[in-house]
């Protein structure tokens, strides 16, 4: 969410991977080139996706534990682990945009403004209708909860990938495995009856 916050005080433009330049009549920032809109269309896409996907399954969960018994079978194992592996590889790619897209931004920044620093941009005065007051702050806050959602999910990840590996070295018996006949065989013989039946003398 903070993705859109930053493209409202942009006047709705992607700042990753634009530019700015210093305006010395009004003595403010502008953006001279903003970066494509698909790319911060495409890194709030993935977290509001996922925040969906999770609030879905978390009363999906509950209502099953309530009302039915949930039934996580090898197939249930394999859905889960796709999708986490989905959402590993579009964080990944939603992490590297923010981090790689705002350091071009901040390298034009601090060859413009002449700051020491990206963050001290939002001292700056900005050309309307842009307003830079938390530009750096929404650009940290987006970055960090990518990669901590990232890490969330590697860690579910392993978790499944272990559960799996679990449950393929459960595997029940079945007609063609020479224990099942082995077994059979014993319960047989133990269910034979002590009198053999049949005609009386």
């Amino acid at each position: 969410m903070s993705v859109l916050r930053f493209q409202g005080e942009f006047n709705s433009g992607c700042i990753l991977y634009g530019t700015t330049k210093y305006n010395s009549t009004a003595k403010s920032l502008e953006v001279e080139h903003f970066g494509n809109v698909t790319l911060c269309g495409f890194v709030s896409a993935v977290s509001v996706g996922i925040a969906i996907y999770c609030f879905c399954t978390v009363f999906y969960f509950i209502y099953a534990s309530c009302i039915e018994e949930a039934n996580r079978g090898s197939r249930w194992l394999t859905a889960c682990l796709v999708t986490a592996g989905i959402f590993l590889f579009l964080l990944l790619v939603s992490g590297c945009l923010l981090r790689v897209g705002l350091s071009l931004f901040c390298q034009g920044l601090l060859l413009e403004a002449g700051v020491k620093s990206c963050s001290d941009g939002e001292k700056m005065d900005w050309t309307s209708p842009y307003d830079g007051s938390r530009f750096y702050q929404n650009f940290t806050s987006a970055e960090t909860s990518t990669w901590v959602n990232f890490f969330f999910w590697l860690v579910v990840l392993t978790l499944l990938i272990v559960q799996r590996r679990q449950l393929d070295g459960f595997r029940p018996m079945n007609g063609a495995d020479p224990e099942w006949s082995t077994a059979v065989a014993g319960i047989t013989s133990e269910t034979k009856p002590l009198i053999p039946s049949g005609p009386r003398p």
